[in-house]
């Protein structure tokens, strides 16, 4: 009788793990969604897809010449409900999985960011790799309806603007769901996110001619960085102080600066490697900061009057020169943004982790605190070389 009762349960047990994925999907009936964007009317979200069309894009198959991906809309009162609702326009269920950026159109933005976001914290389906921008000066659905000459996906080429950007220029903010989630959720910081625009003829651009010149008419621009407060967009910061916000915050790898030379003309030096520091007081009751930045350079090109850098003192005058311009630079993007009360460089977090005490009691005063509070910087430059020459050309036998 035990042995019968064993053999039975093994049964059930083989059974159980032999009975499949309930809920699979086979790949032929998934539309492969790697675009997103989303708008607003006066009570519905509008949800735009971007599906990708693997038969055009795959390098082995020669294609039917039909479009490399579909662009697919529809709106509701919630994002999942639109996203649902594309099955009716597209023969295949929406899967997520692959999205590679996620476009939300200033308006949506203003609303706050927390309305929009809370799906794709909450859906089991939804990876954290994405990345979220801003649609500036555009509805977010225009930026994915732009042919890019480079990439066979507008989707695909936002992505790696973004991501090699943020390698070799500053001014660029690469954040994915999870990041933002954190600045959202988080002490002491309020979040920033990068700004993306449409730049020429946007009619051109929607039609395969923008992508067959060697001067497409319309591209798709990485622009500025969006500045919150209480999660909603307040403002934008130019490029000038994008790239300030990202050295403040640490989110630099390597850049390039130009500055004026002593006597007239620029020099351009790469930032290679740079170290920062933020160290936060508390005296009488009353904060403040010191921002502490070593940075080494090289002179990557030089177009100035009658600067010698074999000299010992015109290269010291160089340092000196590039360590005070961008001391300036950094302390007029700290103002504009004490200005705009959002504390997107995080010292509330570093009051908050080190006199919790303190924070407390005045968090709810903090953007008050913050645009008032005194913040210092201070810059040591090390230029290290410059380059395979030493002067320009016009300092013949140097």
């Amino acid at each position: 009788m035990r042995k019968q009762i064993r053999r039975l349960l093994n049964s059930l047990l083989v059974l159980l793990l032999l009975s499949g994925c309930w809920d699979r999907w086979e790949l032929n009936e998934l539309s492969l969604i790697v675009g997103m964007a989303i708008d607003k009317d006066d009570t519905n979200y509008i949800l735009t897809m971007q599906a990708m069309n693997p038969s055009e894009i795959a390098s082995q198959e020669t294609g039917r010449g039909y479009a490399q991906a579909m662009n697919v809309q529809e709106k509701s009162e919630t994002i999942h409900e639109s996203l649902r609702k594309m099955v009716q326009k597209s023969p295949r269920r929406s899967f997520i999985s692959q999205l590679k950026v996620l476009i939300i159109s200033e308006e949506v933005a203003q609303e706050g960011l927390e309305h929009v976001l809370d799906f794709f914290f909450r859906d089991h389906e939804v990876r954290s790799d994405f990345y979220i921008v801003i649609a500036r000066d555009n509805k977010a659905s225009e930026i994915l309806q732009v042919i890019t000459p480079l990439e066979t996906l507008p989707s695909q080429s936002i992505y790696d603007s973004i991501r090699f950007s943020l390698r070799s220029y500053s001014g660029t903010k690469a954040i994915t769901m999870d990041e933002l989630y954190q600045e959202m959720m988080a002490e002491g910081i309020e979040p920033t996110v990068m700004g993306i625009t449409v730049e020429g003829d946007l009619e051109v651009g929607k039609t395969k001619e923008n992508a067959e010149t060697n001067q497409a008419a319309a591209k798709l621009r990485i622009n500025g960085i969006a500045l919150f407060q209480d999660n909603k967009l307040i403002d934008w910061f130019t490029e000038d102080y994008s790239k300030g916000l990202d050295y403040l915050t640490e989110n630099i790898s390597d850049s390039v600066t130009s500055i004026k030379c002593p006597s007239g003309g620029e020099l351009a030096l790469e930032s290679r490697k740079t170290k920062r520091e933020l160290d936060v007081h508390l005296t009488n009751d009353t904060p403040s900061a010191t921002y502490s930045f070593t940075i080494e350079s090289s002179i990557s090109e030089v177009d100035c009057q009658g600067l010698d850098l074999a000299s010992s003192s015109d290269f010291a005058e160089i340092q000196s020169k590039a360590e005070n311009e961008f001391r300036d630079s950094l302390l007029q993007t700290v103002q504009a943004t004490q200005a705009l009360k959002s504390d997107a460089f995080g010292i509330g977090q570093a009051i908050y982790r080190k006199y919790p005490t303190y924070w407390e009691t005045h968090r709810e005063d903090w953007p008050a605190i913050f645009a008032e509070m005194d913040i210092d910087v201070q810059v040591e430059i090390n230029l290290t070389d410059s380059g395979s020459i030493i002067n320009s050309f016009s300092k013949r036998g140097r």
